[in-house]
């Protein structure tokens, strides 16, 4: 079991293991938006539980963007036998082939049942939701020039009475500590645990950055500093942040 000590992890660290938490952003791997992950013949599987036996898991993507260049020319006998065990009664229609894709299961892990089609290509996907506390996700990379680079979002919520989590606008249930999050997570899936109004009221995060770039914007400073304006952030913003507007 992945105790849940950090608000993201990286799936390809994953691999073969479960995961138990109120939430996590999970990357594909570590170098997420930066490189592709391009490894060939990778099959993992990540078990996502909620944080009590009562709550259901919801993931949805900020970004996606799962394919091959060329086709598999072949697939490997673990690969197929991982496929039969998880989705026996499954067709041989594959969506995805054949590129890579991921896989969603609805759990138990020793009872696994398939959520919808393998998802693959550059549009982000519909939310997922479990009927239960477990969540499967599974990785194929398939053909000699795999693409992989994602960002999912992982909350334990609970419908019904609320008890000690958080009602949201939308009525579904999250944990107390998943309002107001520095990560900006809209575990509500309505955005109402992020809220400045009741009941989050949440405090506003300024971004220093922001503040900057919207002080010189209209004053006609980047058309003199031209292309080197980035650095001049980067001295300037130390001293301005005193400057910069305090939230209440």
């Amino acid at each position: 079991m992945v105790p849940a000590l950090s608000p993201s992890a990286d799936l390809t660290d994953l691999c073969g293991q479960t995961w138990q938490g109120d939430a996590l952003q999970l990357r594909s791997h570590s170098a997420s938006r930066k490189f592709y992950f391009v490894t060939p013949d990778t099959d993992c599987m990540l078990w996502l539980r909620a944080a009590a036996p009562e709550d259901r898991i919801r993931f949805q993507f900020r970004f996606f963007l799962v394919y091959s260049l060329s086709s598999a020319t072949r697939t490997t006998a673990a690969t197929l036998t991982t496929a039969a065990t998880l989705n026996p009664n499954a067709s041989s229609r594959d969506q995805c082939a054949p590129g890579s894709y991921l896989q969603f299961y609805d759990g138990p892990q020793g009872a696994p049942r398939v959520l919808g089609h393998p998802t693959c290509g550059l549009t982000i996907p519909a939310p997922i939701t479990s009927s239960g506390p477990w969540l499967g996700l599974r990785l194929v990379t398939r053909g000699r020039h795999p693409r992989v680079d994602f960002l999912g979002e992982v909350t334990s919520f609970r419908l019904g009475s609320c008890g000690t989590y958080f009602r949201c606008r939308n009525s579904r249930c999250v944990p107390q500590s998943l309002l107001c999050d520095d990560w900006d997570m809209d575990n509500c899936g309505d955005g109402s645990d992020q809220d400045s109004q009741p009941p989050a009221s949440c405090r506003t995060h300024y971004n220093i950055t922001q503040w900057f770039l919207d002080l010189v914007g209209g004053s006609g400073l980047f058309n003199t500093i031209d292309l080197h304006w980035p650095p001049l952030v980067v001295l300037l913003l130390p001293r301005l942040a005193g400057l910069a507007p305090r939230c209440p």
